[in-house]
């Protein structure tokens, strides 16, 4: 059972990039550790999360059902590495609260420390999605143009005073058309290029809201994102995805598929029945 809630790649997909960028930030920024894990821990398990299901997409098919059950339970394993990670950086900010809020100046940071935390996050998702199926999968025009086209938008219609609350935001607002777009073609009967329009949009999107992340402590303040919020908006949008495409079986129709597999038991029995009956009687007759 504890088996269940161990899995190796998604550990390392999300340990490796989260300390690498811990270390490299507390060196270049004097940025504690905990805020990292705090803003990341979510949005990196999210991407790690939906690269998995998709390499399983490709590999396999969406209708089979013997393998879309446990692949979404690896799926939400994931997603709860990060939540925990997410977690001890929430609650060890209020321990070190002195060390979390120091006003950091973008003229004494140095530009290694996110171009390092940067380059190790898109390292491991190049070797995640490598390692889920063929790379060239995971490039599609449709989500790739809408976040493209939403984030030009917003640079062009925004001010510079707000431009890194505005690219935030346009990310945000990407991955929600590209769900959209997606469930238009999973309705349709589309149902791979539903899927993954909506998850590729979303890998798309929090890839980039990521590094925006990582480039404000030199460009801006980070807390003029809100990250916190920002991760509550990223998992309602990761939600809906997963229960438009993903939902579980209810109790309600787990029970009523236990009683029609119970009634064509016995139809099958009967048919069985009825069928040595017709072989015994045809075997009279010739005699």
């Amino acid at each position: 059972m504890n088996a269940l809630f161990f899995d190796l790649p998604s550990y390392i997909f999300i340990t490796f990039p989260l300390t690498i960028a811990c270390v490299a930030m507390h060196i270049s920024a004097r940025v504690h550790w905990s805020l990292i894990l705090r803003d990341l821990g979510v949005p990196l398990a999210l991407i790690g999360s939906f690269i998995g299901f998709l390499g399983l997409v490709y590999n396999v098919g969406p209708t089979d059902n013997s393998v879309i059950g446990p692949a979404t339970g690896l799926l939400l394993v994931c997603l709860m590495y990060g939540g925990i990670l997410a977690s001890i950086g929430f609650f060890w900010g209020f321990r070190s609260e002195g060390s979390v809020n120091l006003a950091l100046r973008p003229t004494e940071i140095k530009w290694w420390g996110p171009s390092v935390s940067i380059m190790s996050f898109l390292a491991m998702q190049l070797v995640a999605a490598d390692s889920a199926a063929d790379l060239g999968l995971f490039f599609s025009p449709i989500p790739l143009s809408v976040s493209a086209a939403t984030a030009f938008i917003a640079l062009l219609i925004s001010n510079r005073k707000n431009i890194l609350q505005a690219l935030s935001q346009s990310f945000l607002l990407s991955a929600m058309i590209n769900v959209l777009i997606g469930i238009v073609y999973y309705y349709n009967d589309e149902i791979v290029p539903g899927v993954v329009i909506g998850l590729l949009g979303i890998v798309y999107s929090l890839t980039a809201y990521i590094c925006l992340y990582l480039l404000s402590f030199k460009l801006g303040d980070p807390k003029k994102l809100d990250p916190p919020l920002m991760n509550w908006h990223w998992l309602e949008v990761s939600g809906f995805v997963i229960f438009m495409f993903l939902a579980p079986v209810s109790l309600a129709e787990h029970g009523f598929n236990f009683e029609d597999d119970k009634k064509e038991e016995i139809l099958e029995l009967r048919i069985q029945a009825l069928e040595r009956k017709l072989d015994l009687l045809s075997h009279q007759t010739t005699q």
